[in-house]
């Protein structure tokens, strides 16, 4: 009987655990990231197949660089805090940092001097109906030590915003 289960139980242990390392791996900048803010310049659509969300541009995203850079390129972005806790770009490296700050993302549009950078935190989803405020606002990110970034919050004037959901009515 026990020699009948097991294939069952080995290939359900193998699901449950790679479903475990994905949830890890997803979840691991918000475990062991440092925590920064990052000033934003937000822009709010819907889509109607993946509802309510917001696109959030970084004062980050959009560079003046130096150097043979091309679309795809991965590139680390070092970070340094204002006087006001808000975490700016301080140079660019093609190379992984040892001793700075840094988030890692990768080019998507190259033209001459001017990058523009994508870190993969760009979407922030929540329900349909909310009333969320996009004036002042910024983000506070989990940057893992290998520079992936994973939102935590989002601020304004540096308190958490608060999502403020209308009445849900049948016809809306």
């Amino acid at each position: 009987m026990k020699k009948k289960n097991f294939p069952l139980f080995a290939v359900l242990a193998l699901i449950f655990t790679v479903l475990l390392i994905f949830i890890a791996y997803n979840q691991w900048p918000l475990l062991t990231g440092k925590k920064v803010v990052l000033a934003t310049m937000p822009v709010d659509p819907f889509d109607p197949l993946r509802g309510q969300y917001i696109i959030i541009n970084y004062e980050i995203s959009r560079i003046n660089a130096s150097g043979d850079y091309q679309n795809g390129d991965t590139i680390y972005v070092l970070l340094k805090a204002d006087d006001k806790g808000i975490w700016r770009q301080n140079g660019i490296s093609n190379e992984k940092p040892k001793d700075s700050d840094f988030i890692k993302g990768k080019v998507t549009n190259a033209s001459g001097n001017n990058l523009r950078i994508e870190y993969g935190i760009e979407q922030y989803f929540f329900e349909r109906n909310a009333s969320l405020p996009t004036r002042n606002m910024t983000v506070e990110a989990a940057i893992s030590a290998s520079g992936r970034a994973k939102i935590v919050r989002l601020l304004m004037d540096g308190k958490p915003i608060e999502i403020k959901y209308k009445e849900f009515d049948i016809k809306s």
